[in-house]
């Protein structure tokens, strides 16, 4: 005599079953994966690079709130000292400037590449 299940019963194992077996394809697929030795090691180098100019722009704003510190704390007698403050800015700000297109090259380069993995 053939027993009858419960569909509830039925539903949820044949669901149990499947959720199961799509675990252990994707363990698979994660194990059998190949990766190009190469290309992670120029994404790496491609992620010092913007590391090393994210570094940088760090620096330079630092220098730039340094600067802006120096220029209040600054006699109003001291009129070249303010100059050469002054123009220092000017050049720190440019330099920031160039950092962050430097940096933004740096993604797209890496994006570009199809580097896997990466979180920019």
């Amino acid at each position: 005599m053939a027993q009858r299940i419960c569909p509830k019963l039925l539903i949820i194992s044949v669901a149990f079953a499947l959720f199961t077996q799509g675990i252990s394809y994707a363990e698979d697929y994660k194990r059998t994966v190949i990766t190009d030795p190469n290309i992670s090691r120029h994404c790496e180098l491609l992620t010092e690079k913007r590391q090393e100019k994210i570094n940088n722009k760090q620096r330079i704003l630092g220098m730039i709130e340094r600067n802006k510190h120096l220029q209040k704390m600054t006699p109003e007698n001291k009129i070249s000292l303010k100059n050469k403050l002054e123009i220092n800015l000017g050049h720190l700000e440019h330099e920031l400037v160039l950092i962050k297109t430097q940096i933004q090259y740096q993604e797209e380069n890496i994006v570009r590449k199809g580097c896997p993995g990466i979180s920019l």
